[in-house]
């Protein structure tokens, strides 16, 4: 009888620890790493506005983790006494789908970006010319643009975009008449 009593009681301190165990590996997997997003008004982690940045050398690194030229971020908060000039995050592949090349021999610079640039005959993005209608042209952030022909994300012309019925929602997306964009990319 006794051992009958103390085989339940084991069989009952294991239900009890691997129901621990999987509810902490849940609690841990369910944490959820949003990228940055931003927009005229700045930049934001979630909901919430990231104060102090600089926007014209701010880039998501991924993972919860950004920088600019004087600091860097982990969700949305400066991490003191971290060098941005040094700090690299080593993680392999994309941390995001489409995400810019950050290797320094690929041409792509993190710290400096012109975005759109709007002149009296012209619209440049990063240095090169995107569009001839400088004077339709609408800067309408999240990384789109449009005139009065063509729409555009990241410098780039986005195949098929309505630009008299494009608008931009947030984070990353965007909606025409007939398609929803993410990244300039047509969402499937």
């Amino acid at each position: 009888m006794e051992k009958m009593n103390l085989n339940h009681q084991l069989r009952h301190s294991c239900v009890v620890v691997m129901a621990i165990f999987a509810l902490s590996a849940s609690a841990q997997s369910s944490r959820q790493v949003r990228p940055y997003s931003f927009n005229k008004r700045g930049v934001y982690y979630g909901r919430q506005p990231v104060m102090g940045i600089d926007m014209r050398t701010f880039v998501d690194l991924g993972y919860g983790y950004a920088k600019d030229r004087y600091n860097v971020y982990f969700e949305g908060q400066i991490l003191p006494f971290v060098d941005p000039l040094t700090f690299r995050l080593k993680v392999p592949g994309n941390v995001y789908p489409g995400d810019y090349p950050i290797e320094p021999h690929d041409g792509y610079d993190p710290y400096y970006s012109e975005g759109y640039v709007v002149t009296s005959n012209a619209v440049l993005f990063d240095g090169k010319k995107i569009s001839d209608c400088a004077k339709s042209f609408q800067d309408l952030g999240w990384g789109y643009g449009k005139d009065t022909f063509d729409v555009y994300y990241m410098g780039k012309k986005v195949n098929g975009a309505i630009s008299s019925s494009f608008k931009v929602l947030k984070d990353g997306y965007a909606e025409d008449t007939f398609e929803t964009y993410y990244r300039g990319k047509v969402v499937k």
